[in-house]
């Protein structure tokens, strides 16, 4: 940095102090503003990296590799979720068992008027976050990067904090969620 024709140093100390205080918390008209829910995060091969702060607000902790799935809420979006280890409860458990409904051997026309309803076994992608060193990341399947429309940038995602969970972003969907009005979908 350089004022007055003079080099000033940094503080090495102050500066992830301030950085910290800013991720921390923004007042705008007397409100606290959380810092950003989204970080771009560019796709190293098929490896994400997921941002700490997100990791420890949902709860991931420890050494070991954690089970997940990817739920395909539009292709180009996906919710990182846990794999339960109890019985699933509310809306996974609606998932899983129409899941099951749907895999279970019929005759030859049995599911067959839903495409919607029959694509469910699509919605719901294994995968695994694997734990630091060097960071929290999870390897992103095929199937998921294959859903995802052509025209989509694959170089790189927003990483999202939605309703507690983790989601991905690939960068035309969120292109394509925020180009309207924000009045339209304030109450």
């Amino acid at each position: 940095m350089v004022i007055d024709g003079r080099r000033q140093r940094r503080i090495a100390y102050f500066w992830p102090f301030v950085a910290f205080i800013q991720l921390m918390v923004m007042v705008i008209d007397g409100r606290n503003i959380p810092g950003s829910d989204h970080k771009v995060v560019k796709l190293e091969g098929e490896r994400v990296f997921l941002p700490s702060r997100f990791v420890k607000q949902i709860g991931f902790a420890g050494t070991d590799p954690i089970d997940c799935w990817l739920l395909v809420v539009t292709p180009g979006r996906y919710r990182l979720l846990r794999q339960p280890t109890t019985p699933a409860e509310g809306a996974l458990s609606r998932i899983l068992d129409q899941w099951d409904r749907v895999g279970v051997p019929g005759d030859v026309l049995d599911a067959t008027d839903s495409n919607a309803q029959a694509g469910i076994r699509a919605r719901l992608i294994p995968c695994i976050v694997s734990p630091p060193e060097p960071g929290w990341r999870i390897n992103l399947p095929k199937e998921a990067k294959e859903l995802v429309p052509e025209r989509e940038e694959r170089r790189f995602v927003f990483v999202m904090i939605v309703a507690g969970y983790i989601e991905l972003w690939f960068p035309d969907t969120l292109r394509r969620a925020v180009s309207g009005p924000i009045s339209e979908i304030l109450p």
